[in-house]
């Protein structure tokens, strides 16, 4: 079909109130189109459509347009009235701007700084609208993380002040959602995940069909261990994919694809990953087929498939290693592998790439995770001085990330090593001192933080990740200590909770330390995570979590051996450990 019969159809399928339809008749046109003008009349018809995308579409649009009134029609659009004639050089530096990004060219960034330049010289509402755009337009190139954080607040900023003193006129609401984006996306970063779902609620009050607002909100409840919320979500933001932008369903899947493999369903995971890695591949998507690949190279070593790991991060190396982020993703990931493989030296050696590759731009997450796998090396190279120092420089990082759940779960990690290591000296007793203290604070909050999850996947999975193997590390120190006394007071301790059955907890790789999902806070409603391919019902539909049991004393009386213990893992951690309450042992 033709240009013009593709536009005609679907301006007969908006008739007919198909937007599903239209947008998918627009895009053929948009394909069909034969010279610049028919391509940005295209554009003006997929943005009516599609208005999440409006905006870029529109941009798009004015930068490609020859024609005076198709460029004045996209204009029109973007600024639902149009700006005068003393903006029009402004918007068209924007418009050069966003086609230069959307190839990737590094001179998208000045070309849009010369266009905000402009709108300093007034401070008129026209102006604002101007300034709100392209400082989110500027959000979305620059290079840095604080960077982004600067001038994406200054287009929320600008843009409430637009809308406060003239409402919706100029379309700025959309410039706001797509600024609140894309600072959320760059909060989940820097782990500063409440206001990163501040701003993603405020985004979604103005657009709540907002596909990529939805998505990025499930990203960010899933890095906070809120699974079974960020399921909920990502599967609202998949109906609306597919039913208005089927381009932006890979990410949600991919979205999916962490949350499954968060609850332990690594099959459910490599499945989602695989439908991001066929529809990144049949669109183009190249940054989705990329994490597509990455995600499953994980998988792979968590199965300890060490050759299959190898080859995937090799295969993403090959295609996209171009990508300084993915690259280093790729480095990092081989250098666990590499530990598997019994190179630790080479794993050393590519974990430094992977930190220069990173350099200031790295994450708390990423940051744990290299000290976390570099540990492992200098322990497997037998320098357990240099990897005890890796490991307590990963608990600092997550203490300070506010992340002390995964610090948690690396205190164990960091307990064994401390044992292993006093088997190679005469007097072990001092390293093993400094491992019970690390181990069984750990152990003894991680024990009382699952009483707070109703029965379900995640409190499997917290016993299986935190609890069990923390109980387990904590009686491996008392025992190299040959404290009689303390260890039958732990005993009488696990006695009165609920069964732990630790013998069915799975090894841990390495990597999944920084998986363990976020304990419930005791000042909200807990959220109980399920496999995303199973969800029982909405979090609020759970039940509530057990009272926390008493200290056990052979006299309630008399504090026992391990109160002291109990004393400072609740200092250590924030929060209680037992319930005030004392009652005799066995």
């Amino acid at each position: 079909m033709t240009w013009k019969e593709l536009t005609d159809q679907g301006v007969r399928r908006v008739q007919a109130d198909d937007h599903t339809g239209a947008a998918a008749a627009f895009r053929a046109a948009l394909d069909a189109a034969a010279t610049p003008d028919e391509r940005a009349a295209a554009l003006v018809n997929l943005a009516a459509v599609t208005p999440d995308q409006s905006a870029a579409l529109l941009t798009e649009a004015i930068g490609l347009a020859e024609d005076d009134s198709v460029r004045d029609a996209a204009r029109m659009a973007l600024g639902r009235g149009g700006l005068g004639p003393r903006w029009r050089h402004c918007a068209d530096l924007n418009a050069q701007g966003a086609e230069l990004a959307a190839a990737g060219a590094p001179r998208a960034v000045p070309v849009f700084e010369a266009a905000y330049r402009e709108t300093l010289a007034a401070q008129d509402v026209e102006a604002l609208v101007c300034r709100a755009a392209i400082a989110g337009n500027l959000a979305g190139v620059v290079g840095t993380t604080e960077d982004v954080l600067r001038w994406s607040t200054e287009a929320v900023d600008v843009a409430r002040s637009v809308l406060a003193a003239v409402g919706d006129v100029h379309g700025t609401a959309d410039v706001l959602v797509n600024a609140l984006v894309t600072r959320a996306q760059h909060l989940r970063h820097t782990s500063r995940l409440t206001e990163a779902l501040a701003d993603l609620d405020n985004a979604l009050d103005l657009a709540p069909d907002g596909v990529g607002a939805r998505s990025v909100r499930a990203g960010v409840l899933a890095a906070a261990g809120r699974f079974a919320d960020a399921a909920a979500e990502a599967d609202r933001a998949l109906d609306l994919a597919y039913r208005t932008a089927p381009h932006l369903a890979a990410s949600v899947h991919a979205t999916l694809a962490e949350i499954a493999g968060a609850t332990g369903d690594a099959s459910g995971s490599a499945e989602q990953f695989g439908l991001v890695r066929d529809l990144a591949t049949a669109t183009g998507d190249t940054a989705s087929e990329a994490a597509a690949l990455l995600g499953l190279a994980r998988l792979a070593y968590l199965d300890s498939d060490n050759e299959r790991a190898d080859a995937l991060y090799a295969e993403v190396e090959a295609r996209h290693g171009t990508d300084r982020r993915v690259l280093a993703v790729c480095l990092h990931g081989r250098a666990a592998v590499r530990i598997g493989l019994g190179e630790p030296a080479e794993a050393v050696r590519l974990l430094d790439r992977a930190r220069d590759l990173r350099g200031d731009q790295v994450t708390p997450v990423e940051l744990i995770a290299i000290h976390q796998v570099r540990g492992g090396a200098l322990e497997a190279l037998g320098d357990f001085a240099a990897a005890d120092e890796e490991y307590g420089e990963a608990i600092a990082i997550g203490d300070r990330a506010g992340l002390w759940h995964v610090a948690l779960g690396i205190a164990w990690w960091r307990a064994d090593a401390l044992v292993r290591w006093s088997s190679t000296v005469d007097d072990r007793r001092e390293l093993c001192a400094r491992a019970l203290d690390l181990a069984l604070p750990a152990a003894l909050a991680a024990e009382a933080v699952r009483q707070r999850f109703a029965h379900g996947p995640l409190r499997e999975r917290w016993v299986a990740l935190a609890a069990a193997p923390a109980t387990r590390s904590a009686f491996t120190a008392v025992a190299a200590l040959g404290d009689v006394e303390l260890a039958a007071a732990y005993i009488d301790h696990l006695a009165a909770t609920v069964s732990l059955r630790a013998e069915e907890a799975q090894p841990l790789a390495r990597d999944e330390l920084l998986f363990l999902p976020t304990p419930p806070s005791t000042r909200e409603e807990p959220h109980l995570p399920y496999a995303a391919s199973a969800l029982a019902g909405p979090a609020s539909d759970t039940a509530a979590a057990f009272a926390l049991p008493p200290r056990v004393r052979l006299d309630p009386a008399v504090p026992s051996t391990l109160d002291r213990w109990i004393d400072v893992a609740e200092q250590r951690y924030g929060f209680p450990v037992r319930s005030a309450e004392a009652v005799a042992s066995w």
